[in-house]
């Protein structure tokens, strides 16, 4: 063999083993695997997590029967009939009723009264509110003592909107001594020793189960300009102003802000503008007309049914 067959030989030999070098260190890195005897670079792979459907937290088919069986009875008792609210503790259980408007659908006047039980025959100045405020949505009679009135959703709330206000009277202990009546229960929230348990909520609609947290207790001062000004419960969308139609983008925020000062205690459940809500409320004992507690309830989920 020649010298220069030779240097051809001896230079293909060594660039093989070269080859065989950096191919065996890769392998022993783990940069390249051999499958089937093929040898393919390893690429990192996406991991891709399919959506499994929870059922653990569904309501049963025998819990959905009996929400229709009674949304469908008390639907055809009143029309105005929206659903069930209560405490997953048993704190509360109330039903609530909407009123849009002073006149029905069929621009008949409601049947309604004053507190002091007189039947109100010229609606001007009245809103969708005092329908039934002290007019019990059962009998269409006013009710001071017994259920003082009924519970029920303001009359600008649409169920798609991002906040929800429900007002429920708070009865004295004079007519209401074990203090279950209505809105009454709710006074235990103002004290943190008696959150605990009672953390969760639920609104049972026509095809909806609205689950809920509570996510702050604070009591609203009528005649404090810093929550009049910053803590508008009522609106149904919070950066809108539903009286004076005036659009801010920082209000909720700024509510969310607020919240967290005014706050009694904390539930260990945050706020953000992405939220809906449903403000809770009722007023304090002794200060009707003055002081109101709002318990503000932050929506977690929905089912269908």
């Amino acid at each position: 063999m020649s010298n220069k067959n030779k240097k051809l030989f001896i230079g293909i030999i060594t660039g093989l083993i070269a080859i065989l070098i950096v191919v065996y260190s890769l392998l022993m890195s783990g940069i390249i695997k051999i499958d089937n005897n093929t040898v393919t670079p390893e690429t990192p792979q996406e991991t891709i997590v399919e959506p499994v459907e929870d059922d653990t937290n569904k309501t049963d088919p025998e819990t959905l029967k009996k929400y229709r069986e009674r949304y469908d009875e008390y639907k055809e008792i009143n029309p105005d009939y929206v659903g069930e609210l209560f405490f997953d503790s048993g704190l509360i259980n109330v039903s609530f009723v909407q009123a849009k408007s002073v006149y029905k659908p069929n621009g008949e006047m409601y049947k309604f009264y004053t507190e002091d039980g007189r039947l109100v025959t010229d609606p001007t100045g009245y809103s969708g509110n005092d329908v039934y405020i002290w007019t019990y949505w059962k009998t269409g009679e006013y009710d001071y003592n017994d259920n003082g009135g009924s519970t029920f959703l303001d009359y600008l709330d649409e169920l798609s909107d991002q906040n929800l206000t429900i007002y429920g009277h708070h009865f004295s202990p004079w007519n209401d001594p074990e203090g279950t009546k209505a809105f009454t229960p709710l006074e235990k929230l103002l004290e943190e020793e008696n959150f605990k348990g009672n953390e969760t909520a639920t609104i049972v609609l026509g095809d909806e189960i609205r689950k809920y947290e509570v996510a702050a207790v604070y009591i609203f001062d009528l005649y404090n300009d810093n929550h009049v000004n910053n803590m508008q419960y009522w609106r149904r969308a919070y950066n809108y102003d539903d009286y004076t139609g005036v659009q801010d983008d920082n209000y909720y925020q700024n509510y969310i802000d607020n919240l967290k000062t005014i706050k009694l205690y904390d539930t260990g459940v945050e706020l953000t503008t992405n939220d809906k809500t449903v403000s809770l409320q009722t007023c304090i004992s002794g200060h009707v007309g003055e002081l109101y507690e709002i318990v503000v309830l932050k929506e977690v989920s929905v089912e269908k049914y």
